[in-house]
């Protein structure tokens, strides 16, 4: 069964900013405290003019997943603190990608999280790190299925 991860309005921002359409594109495959998994079919609009997936398109994917995950094992929201992106190789136009994004570790202040893209082959095309200053209280952010 396929799922679609919907984010409240309140942990996003306006249900019309860039967060909220990001996240729309998302269907949610799995989600436990600490990981979350999504599909996504690269569309025209997430492309360069290679026809494969933007890197600031990538860029987002990593903030947004890998901090539902930290979410989902913390239930607090963060402010970004830094990011490394690792683009090892290009998602094409029309292919569907998996983004895993976890939770490595959570404490007081700081949160540690990562994200890997994956091709429909199972090959990794981007890596990236997160780290998140955990100063923000808790959050309303609901994952339903559609």
């Amino acid at each position: 069964m396929k799922s679609e991860a919907v984010v409240s309005t309140q942990s996003t921002g306006k249900k019309d900013g860039f967060s909220f359409k990001t996240m729309s594109h998302l269907k949610l495959q799995s989600a436990v405290p600490g990981e979350v998994k999504f599909k996504m079919m690269v569309s025209p609009t997430d492309c360069n003019i290679y026809d494969t997936m933007h890197g600031g398109l990538g860029a987002s994917l990593v903030d947004l997943c890998s901090t539902v995950a930290i979410i989902s094992k913390c239930q607090r929201w963060g402010i970004s603190t830094d990011m490394q992106i690792s683009y090892l190789k290009a998602a094409p136009l029309g292919k569907e990608i998996t983004i895993v994004g976890t939770c490595d570790k959570a404490g007081k202040t700081l949160a540690f999280s990562s994200c890997l893209i994956y091709n429909e082959n199972g090959d990794l095309l981007l890596k990236g790190q997160h780290t998140k200053y955990m100063g923000t209280p808790l959050v309303d952010m609901e994952i339903t299925e559609k």
